[in-house]
C-alpha cells in the first residue's frame, strides 16, 4: 500500500470513530446510562475503543487497516440502526 492510501484509510477511519463517539456521548448523557451502570459501562468501553481505533496512527504509531475500517464502519452501522431504540419509537411486533 502507498502512503498515500495509509493516510487516507487513517482519516477515513477517524471520521468513523469520530460518528462511534458522538453516538456514545449522546448515550452517555441519556436517561438510561445515568440510571443502570450496565449501559453506562457499554458505552464508556464503546468510546474508549473508538477513540483508541482512531487516533490509532498517533497514539501507537501504527496504521490503520482495511479491516479496522469495516469493523469501525460495522460498529457505525450498528449503533445507527438502534437509533429508533434510543427514543423509543420502536413498536411492537403486534403493530407491525
Amino acid at each position: 500500500m502507498t502512503w498515500q492510501f495509509h493516510q487516507l484509510l487513517a482519516m477515513v477511519n477517524l471520521l468513523i470513530c469520530l460518528g462511534i463517539c458522538w453516538a456514545c456521548i449522546c448515550r452517555l448523557n441519556s436517561h438510561v446510562c445515568r440510571r443502570f451502570k450496565l449501559a453506562r459501562a457499554r458505552y464508556t468501553l464503546l468510546l474508549a475503543g473508538a477513540l483508541s481505533s482512531g487516533l490509532q496512527p498517533m497514539l501507537w504509531g501504527t496504521w490503520t487497516s482495511v479491516g479496522d475500517t469495516i469493523f469501525s464502519a460495522c460498529v457505525l452501522a450498528g449503533l445507527v440502526i438502534n437509533v429508533a431504540r434510543w427514543y423509543g419509537v420502536v413498536k411492537d411486533a403486534h403493530e407491525l
